[in-house]
């Protein structure tokens, strides 16, 4: 069974506030009369569901062409948290140590793509440090960052990068039940790119080690 946990890409998708938004617009059109259809589109590179690059916060960190694939691709956890609004996920917050090097935290605090609010909740740098500890190489969740909004430090994603991890925002996993899957949510090769939307699929039965 495949779960597709991404976020469309529409002109109705909620960003960052002060960001770019998602747009599309159609050049040559089969209901014009043209023989095929084509489209140009413009969008901030951390749209919807999508990859962060250390070259986001890091000063000379890899850009998004530059970071090993690996990480994006292979066995993982979805575990589910309730926290109260803007709450930071901390160790003791998991039900469970983690089963699989890739975690992504089901929150609930992010509900609607299309509306952008404030209080969801984000990782803590305890918790990366403790996932980075037990081998960990990717963490996401289904908000639209790792720290908190009013966060201007960003320190999630410094201690994400500085132990090596990845990570993915914006997913959608309300539908998602808690468990082990096999995750496919590769970004794409931007030269240069902090960050790169991706199409993130879990898959159930498939037990190839990566």
């Amino acid at each position: 069974m495949l779960y597709d946990v991404t976020a469309p890409l529409s002109s109705r998708l909620a960003v960052w506030p002060g960001d770019t938004g998602f747009q599309r617009k159609v050049g040559l059109s089969l209901d014009a009369g043209d023989w095929v259809t084509t489209s140009t589109f413009s969008t901030t590179s951390h749209a919807g569901t999508h990859a962060d690059a250390p070259a986001h916060v890091v000063p000379g960190a890899p850009a998004m062409d530059q970071v090993d694939l690996a990480a994006y691709f292979g066995p993982c956890e979805v575990i589910a948290v309730d926290l109260p609004p803007r709450a930071r996920i901390l160790p003791e917050h998991l039900p469970h140590e983690p089963r699989a090097p890739r975690v992504l935290f089901r929150t609930g605090s992010y509900p609607d793509p299309e509306a952008f609010r404030e209080t969801f909740n984000a990782l803590s740098p305890d918790l990366v440090n403790w996932l980075a500890d037990r081998g960990c190489r990717l963490v996401g969740l289904d908000t639209p960052s790792v720290d908190p909004f009013d966060s201007a430090a960003l320190e999630s994603h410094h201690a994400l990068f500085a132990r090596d991890l990845r990570c993915l925002e914006g997913l959608r996993l309300d539908a998602v039940p808690p468990g082990l899957y096999f995750l496919s949510a590769l970004p794409l090769r931007i030269e240069g790119g902090d960050g790169s939307p991706v199409r993130a699929i879990l898959a159930t039965g498939v037990t190839t080690e990566l």
